[in-house]
Formats: structure tokens, sequence, C-alpha cells
């Protein structure tokens, strides 16, 4: 009966040890997610609260466990977090899943996408104006380094996408106001107004430069800078970043899929 009592005791003080400990609002909050092909582990801002902790949620729930990295550039990101990817069916286009909800967005001018960070996945503007990350997406920017001459090309294509991105609200809000021009018989009205409304807009704006200082990271570190300002960014690759390149090397096929499963086999939130 005592050995019987004592081995209790054992697995109860195991069950308790094993149990997640109250995240300490005062500290850093770091993720190691472990793939199929090594660990990368990140740490998350807390000036984007609401991606944060839906990560965090994900992670120390398991959700992720068995899902895959279902799009992967080279130079660009290696993208995961479809929940249908789960069922690993050989040749199937995955990405649509976002766990039947989003995030709002969390884009801050702070952060931008330099090598590691680890950003939202989401709809095109044109179909998501308010920009909202999917519920359970998310990249790793694998990225490269940029010559001067590239950047002068990645500003002009932040450019296009924040005038589209306009266009796309300032159409939006117009048919708010007045509901009359959402008909196919006001399109032309509605965007020349819109058209108005951008121009004056970007006369105050002015033309978008990336910043010396962090022009200087692109050249030496690199990213992806065409994405800054249109995307959410909540954390960045403290370790592991080599998995991530390793990642960015496999084959794929025309739908940037890997041939190879590259899989998540489990998730840990601590802080240190």
């Amino acid at each position: 009966m005592r050995k019987q009592l004592l081995l209790l005791c054992v697995a109860l003080l195991a069950l308790v040890s094993c149990a997640e400990k109250p995240l300490d609002p005062n500290k850093p909050v770091y993720v190691t997610v472990s793939t199929s092909m090594g660990d990368v582990t990140v740490l998350l801002y807390d000036d984007t609260p609401l991606h944060r902790d839906n990560f965090i949620k994900l992670c120390q729930s398991g959700e992720y466990k068995g899902m895959l990295f279902h799009r992967i550039i080279k130079d660009f990101v290696v993208q995961g977090g479809d929940p249908e990817s789960k069922a690993h069916e050989p040749g199937v286009l995955y990405g649509d899943g976002d766990g039947g909800y989003t995030v709002p967005a969390e884009i801050l001018p702070n952060h931008f996408n330099k090598r590691g960070a680890l950003i939202d996945a989401k709809e095109t503007d044109d179909v998501n104006i308010e920009r909202a990350s999917a519920g359970t997406q998310f990249c790793f920017v694998q990225g490269k380094k940029l010559t001067d001459e590239e950047l002068a090309q990645k500003e002009a294509r932040i450019n296009e996408i924040r005038r589209n991105w306009l266009f796309y609200t300032f159409q939006d809000r117009l048919k708010k106001q007045e509901p009359a021009l959402a008909a196919d018989s006001m399109k032309a009205e509605l965007e020349n107004r819109a058209l108005v409304l951008l121009e004056d807009t970007l006369d105050v704006l002015g033309y978008y430069t990336i910043p010396a200082d962090r022009r200087e990271i692109y050249k030496t570190v690199g990213g992806v800078p065409h994405l800054d300002g249109s995307v959410t960014i909540f954390g960045e690759v403290v370790d592991g970043f080599d998995i991530v390149e390793k990642m960015s090397l496999v084959k794929t096929d025309k739908n940037d899929r890997p041939l190879k499963d590259v899989m998540i086999r489990s998730t840990k939130v601590f802080q240190k």
C-alpha cells in the first residue's frame, strides 16, 4: 500500500511540474517551434499583444502539431499554420485555412521585415482592406541582402502597394457613406471620387523612402522590404535561423509546397 501511495505521489508531482506555469507579464515570451528539420526559437513582441497572445494560445494548446510549412519561397518567406495541412495529402494546395478566425492588424512603424522577422499571413488588400491576419498562419521572413538598386525597386513597390490599398480603402469608405455608389452603374463615379481622395492623400504623404538605418540593415543583413507597412510583424527569430535557411532550400512544386513535407512537431512557450 505504501509503495502504491508513493507512486501516486510521484505521478501527481510529475503532473504538477509539467503543467503550464502562468507567464510573467514583465518578462519577454519566447516560443520554440520544433520542426522536422530542426528547432526555431522566436521572441514575441509585447507591442503587438493581439498577435502575441494568439500565438501563445495556439502554441500552448499544441494546435500546431502536425501542421506543415505549406509555402516556401527562397529569398522570401517560410509559411505555415494552415490547420487543413494536418491531413498531409500529397500535392494538395494548402493555405486557405485560418482556424476560422482572423486577428486585427497591428502594423507598427517601428517594426520592419528584416531577415528572421515573424510575420502574419493574410488575404490580399483588395479583399482585406483591414489587413486582418489569418488566425493560425504565420511566416518566417528569410529574404536576402539587397543592393541600392534593388532597394529603389522595393521602394517603388511599397509605394504601389500603399497606393492600391488607399484606393481600395477610399472606395470602401465612400460606399459606406453613400450606399448607392455600390451599384454597378456607379462604378466609374465611385472610382473617380476615390481617385480624387487618393491623389490628395498622396500629396500630403509624399513618396515613401526606406529610412537610412533600415536601408543599411537590408543591405547587410537582408529581408523583404516591400512588405513593410502592410503586414503585422509580431516577433523575430533569436535562435535557429540556420534552420529557416535550410527550409528555404527545399525543392517545391509549382504552388511552392515542399515536395517532401516540412512539419511542425511541437511548440514550447517559455520565459528566461
